[in-house]
């Protein structure tokens, strides 16, 4: 059964669609911004190393691709007094299907065969930002942070991607060819400790950028051109993270390229 994912109204990439365009997009996007822990501002110890395993589900726009992936996770964090810096590495494996179960040639014109792949890839995240704690300090403002993913991407389906890229492109199809892609922009957090209980904690994180010349890398078919035509891959992505003790869940919503979802469990070592 395909994954079906839906995400909040989009502002992003190729909004609003209408249409019965099949998008091959990499399988990461809108799952390659995750959440890296840091310490807070009041902490006594100022750097720890977080390890989690994420289970993502997302779908491409339109009548698009569906995901489904693990991932496993690893960063380590630096909290000083005034900025911020996280970096990591994360790795993924997962399927993704899509096309049209009507394989009668005069279809095949318009649109893909029905596909099942496998997807496997790796990345690299760093953030680095400012902050301010509140005066009891039990409350952090991270309320600038720059971040950035690079991804690999690799599998049946990367390849899957690049036969229909470097052939004749069914009507109602458009595709691309990338499987190395860089993601940046800004975010702004909030999160705070409950006064008697230093150990459990709250975060809200909002993110918003794009992958800089992702719509310039797709081919089209002549139905499809004037969707991707001019788009851009401007994206969001929301994350609540809850920390007890050592022990952390994060969930992800976003709307980056793909629409996404996101759950991850996590230990922090210290």
């Amino acid at each position: 059964m395909k994954t079906k994912i839906i995400a909040l109204s989009s502002l992003l990439f190729l909004a609003a669609f209408t249409s019965c365009t099949s998008y091959l997009t990499p399988a990461i996007l809108g799952s390659n911004m995750g959440y890296m822990p840091k310490a807070m501002g009041a902490d006594s110890i100022k750097t720890f190393t977080n390890i989690s395993a994420s289970y993502a589900g997302s779908i491409s726009p339109s009548t698009g691709t569906d995901f489904v992936f693990g991932m496993a996770n690893v960063s380590r964090s630096n909290t000083f007094q005034k900025w911020n810096i996280s970096y990591g590495g994360y790795g993924y494996t997962g399927r993704a299907s899509g096309g049209d179960i009507d394989s009668r040639p005069e279809n095949l014109k318009n649109y893909l065969p029905s596909f099942q792949n496998s997807i496997s890839g790796m990345g690299l995240r760093l953030s680095a930002g400012l902050h301010n704690t509140s005066a009891n300090g039990n409350t952090d403002f991270r309320y600038i942070n720059i971040e950035n993913a690079l991804s690999f991407e690799g599998g049946a389906y990367t390849k899957f991607r690049q036969e229909v890229y470097g052939n004749p492109i069914p009507d109602y199809v458009t595709v691309t060819n990338r499987t190395v892609l860089w993601t940046t922009g800004l975010s702004t957090e909030v999160i705070w400790r409950a006064r008697n209980e230093h150990n459990i904690r709250h975060a809200f994180r909002l993110f918003l950028g794009g992958t800089p010349n992702f719509a310039s890398s797709f081919r089209s078919g002549v139905k499809a051109y004037d969707e991707i035509h001019g788009k851009n891959s401007f994206g969001w992505v929301f994350n609540y993270f809850l920390y007890v003790k050592r022990f952390s869940l994060s969930y992800e919503l976003a709307d980056n390229v793909n629409y996404a979802q996101k759950i991850s469990f996590g230990y922090l070592f210290r």
